[in-house]
């Protein structure tokens, strides 16, 4: 399966939905609500701060990393956003996705 295309084809639909938000969970809760969208099941949500580690307060966050599975496939989708804050809402910019193959 060709998953730059299948991955770039989510980008476009979490680009379409303009995700932004009063708080990085709120972004992370519509990017998630995409990909459920676009058939993923996401199975790990974490919000991460510029070390790339776990926030202590959303307020923190640079980075969302999102694990999903798609039904029928083993393998494990990676998706990682870096969060911006124009304008005192949170919007995500894509960074990569990724595959991890079982």
């Amino acid at each position: 399966m060709d998953y730059s295309i299948e991955h770039g084809k989510v980008k476009e639909a979490i680009e379409k939905a303009q995700c932004t938000g009063a708080s990085p969970q709120d972004v992370a809760n519509c990017i998630v609500e995409q990909l459920k969208a676009a058939g993923y099941t996401p199975s790990k949500v974490q919000l991460l701060d510029a070390n790339v580690d776990p926030v202590e307060k959303p307020e923190q966050t640079r980075f969302i990393r999102i694990e999903a599975n798609k039904p029928g496939d083993k393998n494990v989708h990676i998706f990682t956003f870096a969060v911006l804050r124009p304008g005192g809402q949170f919007k995500p910019l894509w960074l990569q996705s990724a595959v991890v193959e079982r």
